[in-house]
């Protein structure tokens, strides 16, 4: 009955989407803090359970791994003053973030994955039901907009194998996806950030929700499990139903009519390599060495207003030492990325410091994030 229920809701979204003007949604992401340390996803790595969000054709040779839970952490913006900020808040009860704004506007947020991550990887099969929490503010000049959100993604897909010679693997992959999200949105004057949270939040602000499905497709080539191809669409068709209310309460009592809208989320076309060389004479001390080379959202360079093509371009490399120390970096949208990873057995950490370009054009509106990722995963 509860699958019956569901293709109904799916065939619903899709035939009122017909008949909808439509909007751009924003895609629904769940981050690693292993890939952000690297340059952010790879088409072309298939060798972990974040195959699921990579490229659907990489389950046939990731590793089974079974994911239990994970709590994955992102801070971003001007960090450190942002602490000071909060700081003679906690003093004197004023927050004024007007100093934090520079000619080019202020950006910051925080960015939780999980506790909910379950899911499995491997044996051709990726299924998963996850959760992201996100609160974003964005300033310019005296006005300041937040939004705090909620996502919910449920995905599953499967991938099959042709091997048309010794050495070489050809994947065929697909991810289905159904996502739900709720979102709050705020506005205010730097001057006066505290009163963005003053009142009713929930009787007084927008609330609007998105649902959806989604799917995407992928396609794998490995040569003598050293080095591999790949090409993958991430959204190829994901239509969505975006319904605007008064508040949250009003969602939540069910008594209003809200304001529906049909949306889609744009779809992102990636290439990437991955080049994994072995070191017999390493091999007590190193257990893995990875170069991965990507291309992202070619789509975009035929955009009415482009990013700079460059900042498309990711490159990642990790060495893993005694099956236990992960060491990474990388580079994404021209700017760097680092981190380590620590795998306990029974919980995995990892740590990441990156740079986000906000801007169209290297270095026009960089930012800086801290990422901790704690994973249960085996």
């Amino acid at each position: 009955m509860i699958r019956k229920q569901s293709v109904t809701v799916c065939v619903l979204i899709l035939v009122v989407s017909l008949y909808l003007p439509a909007v751009e949604v924003s895609p629904f992401i769940i981050r690693s803090a292993r890939a952000n340390a690297m340059g952010g996803t790879h088409a072309a790595l298939a060798d972990d359970f974040s195959t699921l969000f990579s490229n659907p054709a990489g389950f046939v040779s990731a590793k089974n791994e079974l994911s239990v839970a994970e709590l994955t952490l992102e801070a971003y913006g001007p960090l450190f003053d942002l602490v000071d900020a909060a700081s003679t808040f906690m003093k004197d009860g004023t927050l004024n973030l007007s100093g934090l704004v520079g000619t080019r506007g202020l950006k910051t947020g925080l960015d939780i994955v999980g506790p909910l991550s379950f899911g499995w990887v491997g044996r051709g099969l990726g299924f998963g039901v996850f959760n992201r929490s996100n609160l974003g503010a964005s300033a310019q000049g005296m006005k300041i907009s937040a939004l705090a959100s909620e996502d919910l993604l449920l995905v599953g897909g499967y991938a099959f194998r042709f091997t048309p010679g010794n050495s070489h693997d050809i994947d065929f992959g697909f991810l289905a996806k159904g996502f739900l999200r709720g979102g709050i949105s705020l506005e205010g004057s730097i001057l006066t950030v505290t009163d963005l949270f003053s009142g009713d939040i929930m009787s007084s602000r927008p609330f609007t929700s998105t649902a959806g499905v989604g799917l995407d497709l992928g396609v794998r080539y490995e040569f003598a499990k050293t080095i591999a191809a790949a090409i993958v669409c991430h959204d190829v068709y994901s239509p969505a139903l975006v319904s605007s209310y008064a508040s949250l309460n009003a969602f939540l009592n069910g008594g209003s009519t809200p304001t529906a809208t049909y949306g889609t989320i744009s779809p992102q076309l990636d290439f990437g390599i991955v080049y994994t060389p072995r070191f017999p004479f390493l091999e007590r001390f190193l257990s893995g060495f990875v170069v991965a080379l990507d291309y992202r959202d070619t789509l975009d360079l035929f955009a009415l207003i482009p990013r700079n093509p460059i900042l498309n371009v990711a490159l990642g490399v990790e060495a893993i030492l005694l099956d236990v120390l992960s060491l990474r970096a990388g580079i994404s949208d021209a700017l760097p990325c680092a981190g380590f990873g620590l795998d306990l057995k029974f919980m995995r950490l990892d740590f990441t410091m990156r740079g986000i370009e906000y801007g169209l054009d290297p270095g026009y509106n960089p930012v800086f994030a801290m990422e901790l990722g704690l994973l249960f995963r085996y």
